[in-house]
């Protein structure tokens, strides 16, 4: 790979966004890491005792079905779509340490998501799932939610992760997803993957010709999570994801934080393993899964991160592009990957040329 003046634009565009992430997440106070520290440490005790660590799958159980959520049309970027709300139902479970902090986060009691459908029933699905700080209407475009929907023909369900967009706390909370804290993260993952799962549930009852899921950063974990609980998908795309959030926290971790971080860290390697898409086979087929890194990515390392999913999943077809993380939104190359994974896999049939927008 050439470091052209666009790959060293990549690279300053992430260490910008990585330098916004650090000073708009504060690091914990000395009574909240020692709170961190002891209720870790009693959380991967209650996991062991209730054999999650060994069966992750018994902690994540079956999403009750969503029949009837609510459904409101409204407009974004000049589209038709609508806003669709339900009872998250999911709650973390008795007895575990951070659950009643967890309970707080009030916003987040609501799955949400914003819907694109046409009037037929017979069409293919395509979930896309955001990465951090994201969840606002910016996503119809980052996704390019009106390509897929009017040059390929599907219909588009873009959900809202926990502690993101309206599921936010006010201003001023402490509620954060992802977070230093190991058990904020296992809950926020374990919803998330649950609220997806409820939505593809539905989607099931709609008469689906396919179902894919796709997903960015974290939603890419995300996405990989849910592909390795559920039933057959019809097309999974994991696109720069993360994987592992203790290797890549202290990644992330200044160096004069690093000492603090560490008595932390065992406890969050076992309790991060419950939510771990590199300890679950999906059941879609190794031809429909597909996965995009950036060889120069300063957010998500390809080697610690990207790399260990693509072993996993018996190394399907990768696509690796000559930027980084926040770069791979401009990159014409990966917009054609994921129009082509579509197709290939039966999703899509396209009727225009990838377009920009």
């Amino acid at each position: 790979m050439r470091v052209t003046l666009a790959v060293r634009a990549h690279v300053a565009a992430d260490k910008a966004t990585l330098a916004t992430f650090r000073r708009l997440r504060k690091p914990p106070s000395d009574d909240a890491w020692d709170r961190i520290v002891e209720e870790a440490r009693r959380a991967r005790d209650h996991f062991a005792r209730a054999g999650w660590l060994d069966d992750l799958r018994s902690y994540h159980g079956v999403p009750e079905p969503l029949t009837k959520p609510q459904l409101r049309p409204t407009r974004v970027a000049r589209l038709r779509v609508e806003r669709m709300k339900f009872p998250s139902a999911w709650t973390p479970p008795a007895d575990v340490p951070g659950r009643e902090r967890w309970l707080s986060y009030t916003a987040n009691t609501f799955g949400r998501a914003t819907v694109l459908r046409h009037g037929d029933e017979q069409r293919p699905w395509v979930v896309c799932i955001h990465g951090t700080e994201m969840g606002r209407d910016a996503d119809v475009r980052s996704f390019r939610a009106r390509h897929l929907f009017e040059d390929l023909g599907c219909n588009v369900v873009l959900p809202i992760l926990p502690l993101h967009g309206p599921r936010r706390e006010p201003k001023g909370a402490t509620g954060q997803f992802p977070s230093i804290d190991p058990l904020d993260n296992v809950h926020g993952l374990a919803q998330a993957a649950h609220d997806v799962r409820r939505i593809i549930g539905w989607i099931r009852t709609q008469s689906p010709s396919a179902i894919a899921v796709q997903g960015v950063s974290l939603g890419g974990y995300v996405a990989a999570l849910v592909a390795g609980l559920e039933e057959p998908l019809d097309c999974v795309i994991a696109i720069i994801p993360a994987t592992d959030f203790p290797t890549l926290f202290r990644s992330q971790t200044p160096p004069d934080m690093i000492e603090r971080l560490t008595p932390v860290l065992e406890s969050a390697t076992a309790l991060h393993s419950v939510v771990s898409p590199l300890r679950l086979v999906p059941n879609t087929p190794v031809a429909r899964r597909y996965i995009v890194a950036g060889l120069v990515d300063q957010l998500i390392d390809p080697v610690d991160q990207v790399a260990p999913l693509w072993h996993h999943w018996e190394r399907p077809s990768i696509h690796w592009y000559p930027g980084g993380h926040i770069g791979y939104i401009v990159r014409r190359d990966v917009r054609q990957y994921v129009d082509d994974a579509l197709i290939r896999s039966g999703v899509a049939r396209p009727r225009n040329p990838v377009t920009a927008t």
